[in-house]
């Protein structure tokens, strides 16, 4: 048996309701265009026979005045007698043209024999002589004869009247009889279109309407739902393919929730196993998940049960940079940034922990989320606080000492006069050595100090063009032994900074020291000094001061980082290559001392793409402005 699919039994159903319609409408307009001509042809027969007949009720009656006028002697009564005849010959041989073969041996005929026995009576009384006999006559035997043939095309009109509204009360029926006919057609076209949309319906939407149960009771979890369509089209197809589906998932879930359900465990486990508190957030900042550790961690400082970022009310975590870092999708910390650590006491022991965001990209088919870590580095900040306790004490020990070394090579170098040039050298390198080293002990002091935000600056008006004349002559012993070529530059008509002249010069020592540890041989280290570049009108309020060499520079992905307490550029080099050595803390308080001025530091390749340019902002006549990145100068 040939398979009807639903495409041919959608295209068999839309023929039939076409068929059905076409054919209605052909057989109304051929009953109607059927009444519309017998009804025209009888309104024009009628119209016809009625003008016909008026023609020819005149024509007699002007003939009967010929009559009078031959029987009365006028000399012009033939003539006109002869005329008027003419046109009612012509009158009733129209008649016959339009009255049927009926109506010529029912009516036509008869007026015929009526009008030849009135013309007979007529030419009769015409040849009596005396008019009176004549006119006797005429009233006695022509006129009555006339009369006659009048009445009967008065008959004739009749007739034809009342056969045309016969005609049209016939036409009205069958008008009545067409309508009947064609509300019964459209109703049974109504009703087949009817059947076969119900048809249609409960052959297709019922199946779609189980088909989506079942899409809802797998959605739902429930794949024991099975379809039941015994139609072989392309709904019993589908239904086929759909419980094939179903009963694959359910094998599915079967053979793999297991391994879903111990992947999720084996999960849990790892993240409860972390000693660092975890928590899981969605894009709106919204805690998704937890581990024990981060309870723990919020519950001692005072946070129970937080559903989102906003509940994390702990001193210390910055839950704006947070916002911003899951927003972005970077990480909100460095690892390494012991200053923003977050103190939680535990068991009466202070724990130190700092955050870090590591975005989760794809965390839902619609947007990402990302995970708060918050490492446990209390021992990493309490080593680094006995650090910077030992610098401290070690610095304060080495004051007694050097002064006294200092006060006692300041003694030789008067009393040297009588000593050879070659001693008054030495004493005099001492004494310079000394001076590197007590800067050093004030370094490592302004560390200490920076660190426990107590250092103090001693604010005076700061001449560039002496500091830089002080920097290098200080440098200079070490650019002679490498060398290294210094050159100083300052603008003409630079005003002075604000700031503390000793520190200032601290920072430039350091930037200057560093740029002649990676200077080579017959290399250049240039101090500019200028007025800043600012796109508005008028003067800046600002001074740019750089420091630029000829060595291999700084790789840019650690020009942010130089600036990090005890990072060591040597330390992310291949080991094989020669590097100069250092403590990784000046360029650090250089930092600090140059934002302490409200100033900026930055450090970016030279003009050639070699070599490093550090470039330091400061505000000009006390003022202290937003700090401004200085623009690149070649």
């Amino acid at each position: 048996m040939m398979r009807m699919g639903l495409r041919l039994r959608f295209g068999v159903a839309a023929v039939l309701l076409v068929c059905t319609t076409v054919i209605a409408s052909v057989w109304t307009l051929a009953a109607l265009s059927k009444l519309s001509g017998l009804v025209t042809d009888t309104v024009r027969e009628s119209e016809s026979v009625t003008a016909v007949t008026s023609k020819l009720s005149g024509a007699l009656e002007r003939e009967d005045d010929a009559v009078l006028l031959v029987l009365a002697g006028d000399a012009r009564g033939m003539t006109v007698l002869s005329q008027e005849r003419t046109v009612v010959d012509k009158a009733v041989a129209d008649l016959f043209d339009v009255l049927g073969p009926a109506d010529e041996q029912e009516l036509a005929k008869p007026l015929e024999s009526a009008l030849q026995a009135y013309r007979r009576a007529a030419d009769a009384l015409a040849a009596v002589a005396p008019e009176r006999e004549a006119l006797v006559h005429y009233h006695q035997k022509a006129n009555p004869l006339l009369r006659r043939a009048v009445a009967l095309t008065t008959v004739i009109r009749d007739r034809h009247f009342e056969l045309a509204r016969r005609t049209v009360t016939g036409a009205k029926d069958e008008a009545t009889a067409s309508r009947s006919a064609v509300l019964v057609i459209t109703l049974a076209a109504l009703t087949f279109a009817v059947v076969v949309a119900w048809h249609l319906t409960s052959r297709v939407v019922g199946p779609l309407r189980r088909l989506t149960r079942g899409a809802n009771a797998i959605r739902e979890g429930r794949f024991d739902e099975r379809f039941e369509i015994s139609s072989r089209d392309e709904l019993g197809e589908l239904a086929s393919v759909f419980n094939q589906m179903t009963a694959d998932l359910a094998e599915f879930r079967r053979t793999n929730v297991g391994e879903v359900v111990r992947a999720k465990n084996t999960l849990e486990s790892t993240l409860e196993a972390l000693p660092d508190a975890v928590v899981l957030l969605d894009a709106d900042c919204r805690i998704l998940s937890m581990n024990r550790a981060a309870l723990r961690a919020f519950d001692a400082a005072g946070v129970r049960n937080p559903t989102g970022l906003e509940d994390l009310q702990v001193d210390g975590l910055d839950r704006v940079t947070i916002a911003e870092a899951i927003r972005t999708g970077a990480n909100a910390a460095p690892v390494t940034d012991l200053a923003r650590t977050i103190a939680v006491e535990r068991d009466g022991t202070m724990q130190r922990l700092l955050p870090r965001v590591v975005p989760v990209p794809g965390l839902t088919p619609q947007q990402s989320g990302a995970i708060l870590l918050l490492y446990d580095v209390t021992d990493l900040v309490r080593l680094d606080e006995m650090r910077s306790e030992l610098v401290a004490v070690a610095s304060h020990e080495l004051q007694t000492p050097l002064t006294t070394l200092r006060m006692t090579l300041l003694m030789l170098k008067e009393a040297a006069g009588a000593l050879p040039a070659r001693e008054r050298e030495l004493v005099d390198t001492s004494l310079i050595g000394v001076e590197q080293l007590s800067e050093t002990v004030h370094e490592f002091l302004d560390l200490t100090r920076i660190e426990a935000g107590e250092l103090r600056l001693n604010v005076e008006p700061v001449h560039l063009s002496a500091l830089f004349t002080e920097v290098a002559r200080r440098a200079e012993p070490q650019a002679n032994a490498q060398g290294v070529h210094i050159r100083s530059m300052v603008d003409a008509g630079l005003p002075s900074v604000w700031g503390d002249q000793r520190r200032l010069r601290v920072v430039l020592d350091n930037i200057v020291s560093n740029a002649l540890k990676y200077t080579p041989t017959e290399g250049t280290v240039t101090l500019e000094a200028h007025r800043a570049v600012r796109h508005e009108s008028g003067p800046s309020d600002r001074v740019t001061i750089s420091v630029s060499d000829t060595g291999p520079g700084v790789p840019s992905a650690f020009r942010d980082r130089v600036f990090e307490k005890f990072f060591r550029l040597e330390r992310q080099q291949p080991e094989d290559r020669s590097h100069a050595r250092g403590a990784g803390i000046g360029l650090y308080m250089c930092r600090q001392i140059v934002e302490l001025h409200g100033g900026h530091i930055e450090c970016r390749a030279a003009s050639d793409e070699r070599g490093a340019r550090f470039t330091v902002e400061l505000p000009v006549d006390g003022s202290v402005a937003i700090p401004v990145v200085s623009e690149y100068i070649g």
